[in-house]
């Protein structure tokens, strides 16, 4: 659900950014729309992180060296970089939980942002788009590995092996279930299951 850079979007940008309409951009020029950029382009300010930029500056500096006069083709260069670096969200429920609360939160304001647009700013045209972008956040990552141990892949670089991630998962588990009722009838049966072992008689 990444919202790539589209090269009409990038004309717009630098054009945007080219107040003295001279064909390239001075670093002042392009701070102007930085903060624009990661806004409506979240992925951008995922990349910089990973690549432990500071801003994005220092990743046209990387694609522009030391020039101090950015071409069109060079910032074009630089954010088709970014998108070629981006991968799609895996197919998991964490994921489909946070875009459906995203769905469920622009549906509810719709008729608000109609009239107040809260997004950011509309590079091609005028005004601001609707709602802000969809943003992901990664909470980490279990893997069932067998009498009763987990892999556990939380944020971080936090890697964690064992019988603790089992009991980890177990209460993250139970916390994402819908109803009390629900909850207490998987825990109780987890319980029975640690006491009696599996029930293998229909088997």
């Amino acid at each position: 659900m990444f919202c790539y850079v589209c090269q009409e979007d990038i004309a717009a940008i630098f054009g945007k950014a080219d107040k003295g309409e001279t064909g390239t951009l001075n670093k002042k020029e392009f701070k102007s729309v930085v903060k624009d950029i990661c806004q409506r382009y979240p992925h951008v300010e995922l990349y910089l992180k990973k690549k432990k930029l500071r801003n994005i500056a220092n990743l046209l500096k990387s694609a522009n060296g030391d020039n101090t006069e950015l071409s069109i083709e060079t910032f074009k260069q630089a954010l088709s970089e970014v998108d070629t670096q981006m991968k799609n969200l895996p197919a998991t429920a964490q994921v489909a939980s946070q875009q459906g609360k995203y769905l469920a939160k622009c549906f509810n304001k719709m008729e608000k942002c109609e009239n107040k647009p809260e997004g950011p700013l509309r590079f091609r045209g005028e005004g601001r788009h609707r709602f802000q972008p969809f943003r992901y956040r990664h909470f980490g990552s279990f893997a069932p590995l067998g009498r009763e141990q987990t892999a556990a892949e939380l944020p971080g670089d936090w890697v964690s092996i064992g019988h603790s991630s089992q009991w980890l998962w177990y209460s993250v588990y139970a916390s994402k279930l819908v109803s009390w009722r629900t909850r207490s009838l998987v825990v109780s049966d987890w319980v029975r299951r640690f006491i009696f072992g599996r029930d293998s008689s229909s088997i």
